[in-house]
């Protein structure tokens, strides 16, 4: 048989690729040049009385995370720019002066980049590879995508599974239902989308196991509708299928109860 629809949204894989690489691309864009100053300061640095901070302000978000800005203005009248971001359980004011690298004079920080460049750096490889792994599983989802319409752009046999939900979570789009599987003594997790009105084929009162098909030349599946249309099937087929996992739902409500 054919699908009519396969379930994964390549609009949702574009948006997850443009909001996760828009982010750890901000991020870098507003921390790397500062972070990779005070890297170079850190290494061999000294206090620099004659150097003076302006518009100075830190501020905490979520508790842990902080980030500072400031100006510093050097001896013969510079600016620099500083911008800074860390974990930090502080209460209350910092307290910081200015730093000096000794390789290069002209390299100004403040002494809160310097002490806390460890955290710094931790910080921003886990903000901005943590945002590009996400805009690399929106590739993967979109790669997902593209195998599976190919898988049934022409009639192919399908086999049926049944699926556990995991969580269903419902927006003024769509829904999104996530799931394991056992397929070739394996178990598996995927995730399917849903039309907004839409409910998947439950197999239990508890509405726990849904029914899938998995096209018989690839391991992701299609989540089925209570209605079955995401299949190409007839009315008359929609009912054979319907009558035919009937039982199957009366003996799972009676094999619950005898448990209980």
């Amino acid at each position: 048989m054919q699908a009519n629809r396969i379930g994964i949204s390549s609009l949702t894989g574009w948006f997850v690729i443009l909001v996760g690489f828009a982010i750890a691309g901000g991020v870098a864009w507003w921390q790397a040049a500062d972070l990779w100053r005070d890297y170079k300061i850190s290494r061999n640095y000294e206090i620099a009385d004659d150097a003076r901070i302006s518009n100075g302000e830190c501020k905490t978000r979520k508790f842990i995370f902080t980030d500072c800005s400031a100006t510093i203005i050097a001896p013969d009248g510079a600016r620099t720019r500083v911008e800074m971001m860390f974990v930090d359980m502080h209460t209350g004011d910092y307290e910081t002066g200015v730093v000096r690298s000794r390789e290069d004079a002209r390299l100004l920080t403040l002494e809160l980049g310097v002490e806390k460049i460890s955290d710094r750096i931790l910080i921003f490889l886990a903000f901005v590879g943590g945002f590009a792994a996400l805009g690399i599983a929106g590739f993967a989802m979109l790669l997902k995508a593209s195998r599976l319409k190919r898988a049934v752009a022409e009639p192919v046999v399908m086999r049926p599974v049944v699926a556990k939900v995991l969580t269903q979570a419902r927006t003024w789009l769509n829904q999104t239902i996530k799931y394991e599987y056992s397929l070739d003594g394996k178990t598996r997790k995927a995730t399917s989308v849903l039309k907004k009105k839409e409910t998947p084929f439950f197999l239990d009162t508890e509405e726990r196991q849904v029914l899938a098909v998995v096209p018989q030349t690839t391991s992701t599946p299609i989540l089925l509708d209570a209605g079955l249309e995401m299949l190409d099937l007839t009315d008359q087929e929609r009912t054979a299928v319907r009558a035919a996992v009937s039982p199957v739902q009366d003996d799972i409500r009676v094999d619950r109860s005898t448990r209980w």
